[in-house]
């Protein structure tokens, strides 16, 4: 990295040192004083890195910008698999037992949490531009398609299987654009663009579920795949790298993917969110109809799930901008550990509209703060020039337990007739997000210590 002083003089890094012109050298002492004191100067970025973050301009926040309409189009869709597990049950798919509906509402998490390893690859290699742009018609095409599908097999391969693939191009893209602008700051960027995920799902389920009684169901799924088309145009103009990407393909081979399981900080993690993962997604697929079998209103049963993301909002912003001060390994690990008791503590008793209502709002704003923190606990321990494949492979892990965690949920509710049942799955779902806020906590301390005081 070339660094230049106010006359023109021009310092280059090489390893650990300091290059000075012999010229310099001769005409100003302190000039070569000062460049020396850039070697044990605080910043780490210019220490550990030869990239420089900007952390904010222009670029910047119009990235986080893009950002967000891009996380409101591919989380925040994905987000309201509630409110079609609870319709599709009762319509189209009245005759099908609720693990295998499950599919079609797990399935985009799966798969945009899988897709993450190669998008993740090929944003390292490519930036964000054509990634941004093959997702875009991914998901816009797959969720207009659905409109048409009445049958199992057609919903589960359109809404399942194609919009997606598009949702883990745009989630990527966007993702790892953020983390190359902001070093210091950046979990209030990642916060910011991650609340975008959470205002797609309060916004979602009301225009479907709105929608569907006025106009229809086609009419409701076209009209969600026109806001998406409309606001992944804003990404595609305003998503930008400020990393040089490669300019080529380096294969994702074996021997990349086995290297990063060398790094003892990285494994642990991994372990934390997986387990984490097992019962995450369970309050978000279900609650719509444990709310049904409980007998709350039925508007008001679908609409929990924009109560659940209105509260995230709130959940990934404001303790993330705490993170930057704190530490994101120490808020987050204590934030999914309280979700955890959460569900515990107020899912499992949650009888009445108003118990539901508030397991919702609270669920929604610590499990929140979680979502929003993984890019930025990951890019903790990763080259910033590998930050899209490092990310992409976590969320490629967490995918296996996302695939068992929901049908293992579907399988210990039954016919869902059965207060037991439902009591079950609660329990599972709470004990893992504890215990993986548990292991999260230990990764903090291996990083840092048993210090309360550490900022990790």
């Amino acid at each position: 990295m070339s660094l230049q002083n106010s006359e023109g003089a021009k310092y280059q890094w090489e390893g650990d040192d300091i290059a000075i012109p012999q010229a310099v050298l001769n005409d100003n002492e302190s000039t070569v004083s000062k460049s020396r004191d850039l070697k044990t100067q605080t910043d780490p970025d210019v220490q550990l890195t030869p990239h420089q973050f900007p952390e904010g301009g222009t670029k910047a926040w119009l990235c986080v910008l893009g950002a967000f309409c891009s996380q409101f189009c591919a989380f925040g869709w994905t987000n309201t698999c509630g409110v079609f597990q609870e319709y599709y049950i009762q319509n189209q798919l009245k005759d099908y037992s609720s693990t295998a509906v499950s599919w079609v509402t797990l399935l985009p998490t799966i798969i945009m949490f899988m897709g993450s390893l190669v998008v993740g690859r090929f944003f390292d290699s490519y930036g964000p531009r054509w990634i941004l742009l093959v997702g875009t018609v991914l998901e816009s095409v797959g969720i207009m398609l659905t409109s048409i599908c009445n049958s199992y097999g057609p919903i589960l391969v359109c809404q399942g299987i194609v919009a997606p693939l598009g949702t883990a191009c745009v989630y990527n893209a966007s993702m790892g654009s953020v983390t190359t602008y902001f070093k210091r700051r950046r979990s209030l960027a990642l916060g910011i663009m991650s609340s975008g995920s959470s205002v797609g799902g309060v916004i979602f389920p009301i225009l479907i579920r709105r929608l569907t009684v006025t106009v229809g169901f086609g009419w409701a799924m076209r009209a969600a795949g026109f806001l998406i088309l409309a606001l992944l145009i804003v990404a595609n103009l305003t998503v930008t790298s400020h990393v040089k990407p490669r300019g080529h393909y380096v294969p994702l081979s074996p021997a990349v993917i086995v290297n990063q399981f060398r790094d003892s900080d990285f494994v642990l993690l991994g372990i934390a969110f997986c387990i984490i993962y097992l019962g995450f997604m369970l309050p978000f697929t279900y609650i719509v109809s444990y709310a049904a079998y409980k007998g709350v209103n039925g508007d008001t049963a679908n609409y929990l799930v924009a109560f659940l993301n209105a509260a995230s909002i709130f959940g990934r912003i404001i303790p993330a901008m705490i993170a930057d001060k704190v530490g994101q390994y120490n808020m987050n690990s204590v934030f999914i550990t309280i979700a955890g008791v959460i569900v515990l503590a107020l899912w499992l008793p949650a009888t009445t509209q108003a118990t539901n209502i508030v397991f919702a709002v609270l669920y929604g704003f610590f499990s929140g703060t979680f979502v929003a923190l993984i890019p930025a606990c990951v890019a903790q321990i990763s080259d910033i020039h590998d930050i899209g494949m490092r990310v992409g492979l976590m969320f490629f892990l967490v995918a296996l337990p996302c695939m068992i965690g929901v049908p293992i949920g579907g399988v210990i509710i039954g016919n869902a007739m059965d207060e037991g049942r439902w009591m079950g799955m609660m329990i599972f779902a709470g004990v893992f997000m504890i215990l993986g806020g548990i292991i999260h906590w230990i990764a903090r301390v291996k990083l840092v210590g048993w210090s309360l005081r550490a900022v990790c």
